[in-house]
């Protein structure tokens, strides 16, 4: 995948975007809905627009979205910071992996990878991604081979870590995951998770 194809300009164009993707293998939608939280008796089809609507004056609501192409579950949150949790990743791994990835409208990207309820990669993507166990084979380097400059600490974000993402998960990424309706829940707010393990690492 070329670094240089330009199908995820529009990542760095967006005004206001800034998602958690998280892509998994293993896991049936039904069970991701269970491990992130969500009723599946209240899962309703929205786009992201409309969960912007649905969004209380002050404060927000965590949703989850979810959907499967190109052979892999992705679960999308335009609002909310679930699937940056450390113990929502573990557990979304059980029986596979997981790979996400965080957009902060801070400059505070993120990049989490779990494989089999085991917290692999979890950091700031500033120059040199290594996982979080010295010589961990379920980590290849090659994956962002050409995406990190170690002269520039900040050149891998935005764009670059949908490619980062194809590559871990072997899959293709489609523009139309952020604007279709999927199958969508509320959350709980994440502050139940506040001062708790679920945020220890690893």
């Amino acid at each position: 995948m070329d670094v240089r194809d330009g199908r995820f300009d529009w990542v760095d164009e967006e005004d206001g975007f800034y998602p958690i993707l998280t892509l998994i293998e293993g896991v049936a939608e039904d069970e991701v809905i269970k491990r992130f939280g969500g009723d599946l008796e209240a899962a309703r089809l929205l786009t992201a627009d409309e969960i912007y609507d649905l969004q209380p004056r002050h404060g927000h609501s965590p949703f989850v979205s979810v959907g499967t192409a190109n052979g892999v579950l992705f679960a999308l949150e335009v609002v909310g910071s679930t699937g940056a949790v450390p113990r929502v990743l573990r557990d979304l791994s059980r029986g596979g992996r997981c790979f996400g990835l965080l957009l902060d409208v801070n400059g505070g990207d993120r990049v989490h990878y779990a494989v089999d309820g085991d917290l692999v990669v979890y950091q700031e993507p500033r120059g040199t991604l290594t996982p979080l166990r010295a010589g961990d084979s379920r980590w290849s380097p090659a994956w962002y081979e050409g995406l990190s400059d170690a002269t520039d600490p900040a050149a891998l974000c935005g764009s670059k870590l949908f490619l980062l993402t194809e590559r871990v998960m072997q899959t293709v990424i489609e523009p139309a995951w952020f604007t279709q309706p999927l199958r969508t829940v509320e959350l709980p707010d994440t502050i139940r998770f506040i001062n708790t393990p679920a945020w220890d690492i690893p």
